[in-house]
């Protein structure tokens, strides 16, 4: 437990940012959904809201020591819950993600994503990442549980979990070359799927890089060069594994006006509302989108698109920055740590956050795929909330005790 003066190690920068996006959140919650007879989602957000705090607190108050000494029950339960909802899990809206309890509903996939960053922090603090063999321990333990959730389907957290893994790489101290090696087989897909000759070029080069420059035994870079040939080729197959709703939503990506009353229809209305804000917004409660309800899933996918229309351009700003803090504040947190697992659960957390932040604003103004990520603090959801407000416990605990050690 902490003591009184503990507390004047917390972070009030963080966590004033953090409660002014959740207000931001309920605000736009309220907006989107207050035709509703008795303010259903607003009220089960507030709802929500109680238990998150609580944890959050929770988080707080205790050593999040106890975290490393759990690290392997943490996975395997986690593997468990993920298990259990590709074998009886509740199905809605043509994907099975949800364990029902009776007396509520639980999405296993959001609490995947902070258990992955605490297990994957004791792995990367006890071995160098630089190490090949760390790379390939760190994959099967990525790997394992990313593939059950993209079995749901759930494409989305599937990408989390590899930006999750790249800025805890990074920070371990992956090296630019090696960390070029591990991306290069996703750049060599996009490039194959623009242009053949470019491919062909572009692997021609990485041979050279991979051959004269990178220190690796010539087995691994054979297997580099090689992961690039196939992930190239790979596209039907990938193609293959996404569900029809997903296939369509990456059509639609490419052109949203080619079916504008049926896939394309969430990406037009969100860029009319957003665009139709201009700079300070048609006022609080009178975007004519958001309240004629024009725009499908509001309240949760594309509620940044309810800012944009009745906040205008800057509100859409002052989300942006108050992210921006969250980041600033969670790097400041990870620079002062004295523990490794400790430092990199924090940049485990502020990458989940960013990335979750980049694709749903994204995903709201037409600059990438419709993906169904939420946005943090923002989007109205039990399980995010709490899955989020526990992550800024976790960081805030680790910024209070940051002169602690743990042993390895």
């Amino acid at each position: 437990m902490l003591d009184k003066h503990a507390w004047r190690q917390l972070d009030w920068s963080l966590l004033i940012t953090v409660v002014c996006l959740i207000g931001l959140g309920l605000a736009a919650i309220f907006s989107a959904t207050h035709h509703e007879v008795g303010h259903g989602e607003f009220v089960r957000q507030l709802l929500y809201l109680v238990p998150a705090t609580l944890t959050a607190l929770l988080f707080v108050l205790y050593d999040y020591a106890w975290l490393y000494r759990a690290s392997h029950v943490i996975y395997w339960v986690n593997l468990s819950l993920l298990t259990w909802v590709l074998l009886g899990g509740h199905s809605a809206l043509g994907a099975q993600r949800w364990i029902n309890l009776g007396f509520m509903t639980i999405q296993p996939s959001e609490f995947a994503k902070l258990a992955l960053i605490v297990t994957l922090a004791r792995v990367l603090s006890l071995a160098p990442a630089r190490n090949p063999q760390t790379l390939l321990k760190v994959g099967l333990h990525v790997g394992i549980p990313a593939l059950l959730i993209f079995r749901q389907p759930d494409l989305g957290t599937s990408l989390v979990f590899g930006a999750i893994t790249l800025g805890m790489l990074i920070w371990a101290g992956l090296p630019a070359a090696l960390l070029f090696a591990l991306i290069s087989p996703i750049i060599s897909l996009v490039i194959n799927a623009w242009s053949g000759w470019l491919w062909t070029l572009y692997l021609i080069g990485l041979a050279w890089w991979l051959y004269r420059w990178l220190r690796l035994h010539w087995s691994l870079k054979t297997l580099a060069w090689g992961l690039n040939v196939a992930f190239a080729y790979a596209i039907p197959v990938v193609w293959g594994l996404l569900k029809p709703y997903q296939r369509q939503r990456l059509v639609v990506f490419m052109n949203p006006e080619g079916d504008p009353l049926g896939s394309g229809y969430h990406i037009i209305q969100s860029k009319v509302a957003i665009g139709s804000g201009g700079l300070t917004g048609k006022g609080y409660l009178e975007g004519t989108q958001t309240q004629l309800h024009f725009i499908p899933e509001q309240h949760t996918d594309f509620i940044f698109s309810v800012i944009g229309e009745e906040l205008g351009f800057l509100g859409g700003v002052l989300v942006i920055i108050l992210f921006l803090l969250l980041a600033w504040r969670g790097v400041a947190i990870a620079e002062r740590v004295r523990d490794p697992f400790g430092s990199l659960i924090v940049i485990g957390i502020i990458s989940m956050m960013l990335f979750h932040f980049f694709v749903n604003v994204g995903m709201t103004t037409g600059i990438m795929p419709v993906t169904g990520i939420p946005l943090p603090f923002i989007s109205a959801g039990g399980t995010s909330l709490l899955t989020n407000c526990t992550a800024i416990g976790l960081l805030l605990s680790i910024g209070i005790r940051r002169r602690k050690s743990l042993p390895s």
